[in-house]
């Protein structure tokens, strides 16, 4: 009887570690998502330009994407700015990237900061190219978490 028990207690006692084992195993959940929100073009010049962020929990990239107006357009290289407000916060460095354009359109890299949860931000993305009509454009997000 006593073997009965001393073999009914060690199972009892394995089967408990197993799942405390699966349990700390378990898959946590990640970040949510990357959420990407671009707003309508600018003002129609050489290029449309769209401004765009994309947000990855408290994560939040400032981009553009600009692309041709002239369906013969050759690809060259354009100056932009790319500008980015957290909403009751001071004011971020904008950034001024050259790219190559391409006949399909582009993305202009901005920038990446940390926004907190709740909050809203803005991006600005424009033309920066010297005899060039401007063509802004701005979105706003919120930064879900």
């Amino acid at each position: 009887m006593k073997t009965l028990t001393a073999v009914l207690a060690t199972a009892a006692t394995l089967a408990t570690l197993a799942t405390a084992q699966e349990a700390v195993a378990a898959p946590v959940p990640g970040p949510v998502g990357a959420t990407v929100t671009c707003g309508t073009p600018g003002a129609p010049g050489f290029l449309l330009t769209r401004a765009c962020v994309e947000v990855t929990g408290n994560q939040v990239s400032f981009y553009g994407q600009a692309t041709p107006t002239n369906p013969a357009w050759q690809p060259q290289q354009v100056g932009f700015r790319v500008a980015g407000t957290v909403v009751g916060s001071a004011p971020l460095a904008p950034v001024t990237p050259t790219v190559l354009v391409l006949a399909g359109g582009t993305r202009v890299t901005g920038f990446t900061t940390t926004a907190p949860c709740g909050s809203t931000v803005i991006a600005n993305f424009s033309v920066d190219q010297w005899g060039w009509p401007t063509s802004d454009a701005t979105v706003s997000a919120v930064v879900a978490c």
